[in-house]
């Protein structure tokens, strides 16, 4: 087979399951009898059922690897299942070319009674290698899983990780021409993983075709020459690395965002954009919303700044027009307006302060108010925020109003550049990066001199 070949074909795969083992059981005595009679249940849903893998069309060729990414439940793992032959599509067709290695679950395929060595056989035999190809790997494998002495130990008493390096060392070792793999690399130690990846882009050079399925953007990155992005049991994405990464972010960030409002709600707070009771506003601190009562705000929304709709979903980069209404019940003097914002991981990673930015309320007669910020050049990195406004007055440590998560937005990844995913990392800085050759002067050299 020459790198120019197709290795993998996947059309139209489909696999659906019942939500119970009951309906699972019942559907596949039935499927079996149907299937004896020529006959065939699989272009429907029945009651009770769903479509784990749905519609899923691709090519791979020798020496090309290709990434699986999406949130869990959204079809990987059964994907890869249907092409290591474990499950059976209930459409469609899967076509493999050459030996199969796979690593889809640790431990999956060992006998725990049996030693590692004596599982070395078994899973090579089953990989199609000779009794004498596997002794001629049997030290090399070995080494790679760095088991030593404890390769003729009961695998039942190896830890995830010594199951894992067993398994990789098999699956990899063997010269697979497709390897398949989930994402089980995980569970080892840093210097194990990097022997992995070095020994996977091995493999690719010399042709293997791989899949991949991971939650790390980085080992798609740097492994994968593609991907699909799966949700729900489609492919939403099928394209470049730095699309299907873009879209499982953008994902991540939506489901944070929608985490976190359900969270709110459960914990008592108005939903978005309601406008709060007064015995919500003067509720006690330590709750979501609160304050004296003298000042409070509602109806708060996030806008496009040309259109001014609210909307919850920001490009990269995309000034942002934050509205509310405002309502003070006697006269305040020297108002602070300040905002905080959230991340997923970090709480008040930035601030936006009405002294900071210029406007002196230094008198604010009863009535109401319409407010507006203009956020005009944000530069925070694709992902979930949460907005926490508070009132109070300068020198004075009370806060008149507050309200925690007031409003959630999601920034989405930019398309005309790859911006690396780092869940440490929140805001962008806007860079020029220059690399200049510089001439070296030995230390032993002598100046040169004019004539």
């Amino acid at each position: 087979m020459t790198n120019r070949d197709w290795a993998i074909r996947a059309e139209g795969v489909s696999k659906k399951f019942g939500l119970t083992l009951r309906q699972s059981m019942n559907y596949g005595l039935r499927d079996i009898g149907a299937r004896l009679l020529g006959r065939s249940n699989s272009e429907m849903l029945r009651e009770g059922e769903f479509w784990a893998v749905n519609d899923v069309s691709f090519e791979l060729r020798g020496g090309e690897a290709m990434g699986v990414m999406g949130v869990n439940g959204s079809g990987k793992t059964t994907l890869l299942r249907i092409l290591n032959g474990v499950y059976a599509p209930d459409r469609g067709m899967v076509q493999m070319k050459g030996r199969v290695g796979a690593l889809i679950a640790a431990g999956a395929g060992f006998a725990p009674m049996l030693t590692g060595r004596e599982n070395v056989y078994v899973n090579g035999a089953l990989l199609g290698l000779s009794t004498r190809e596997i002794g001629g790997l049997m030290d090399e494998i070995v080494a790679f899983a760095e088991l030593g002495q404890f390769i003729d130990l009961p695998v039942k008493n190896y830890s995830s990780g010594m199951y894992v390096r067993l398994g990789f060392a098999i699956a990899a070792l063997s010269r697979p021409d497709v390897l398949l793999m989930d994402e089980v690399l995980a569970v080892g130690d840093l210097n194990f993983q990097k022997k992995c990846y070095d020994y996977i882009l091995r493999l690719k050079r010399e042709g293997a075709a791989i899949i991949l399925v991971s939650h790390a953007p980085g080992a798609i990155w740097s492994v994968c020459d593609r991907g699909l992005f799966m949700d729900r049991g489609r492919v939403l994405v099928q394209g470049t690395t730095e699309d299907v990464i873009r879209a499982y972010d953008d994902q991540n960030s939506r489901n944070a965002k929608a985490s976190g409002a359900q969270f709110d709600i459960a914990e008592g707070s108005a939903e978005h954009g309601k406008t709060p009771s007064p015995e919500e506003h003067k509720a006690e601190y330590g709750h979501n919303k609160g304050g004296t009562g003298d000042i409070f705000c509602s109806n708060v929304k996030l806008c496009d700044l040309g259109t001014r709709q609210p909307k919850e979903e920001f490009g990269f980069g995309e000034a942002i027009l934050f509205t509310a209404d405002i309502e003070v019940e006697q006269p305040l003097e020297n108002l602070l307006i300040r905002f905080t914002v959230d991340a997923v991981h970090y709480r008040f990673i930035a601030t936006i302060d009405s002294y900071e930015q210029g406007l002196e309320l230094n008198r604010v007669e009863p009535g109401r108010y319409a407010l507006r910020v203009v956020i005009k050049d944000p530069n925070f990195r694709p992902g979930a925020y949460t907005f926490n406004i508070g009132i109070s007055r300068k020198a004075i440590g009370v806060h008149l109003f507050y309200w925690f998560a007031a409003a959630r937005m999601v920034v989405l990844h930019p398309t005309d550049k790859f911006l690396y995913s780092d869940n440490n990392a929140i805001m962008f800085l806007n860079c020029d990066f220059a690399l200049e050759a510089m001439s070296i002067v030995r230390a032993d050299s002598t100046p040169a001199t004019g004539a």
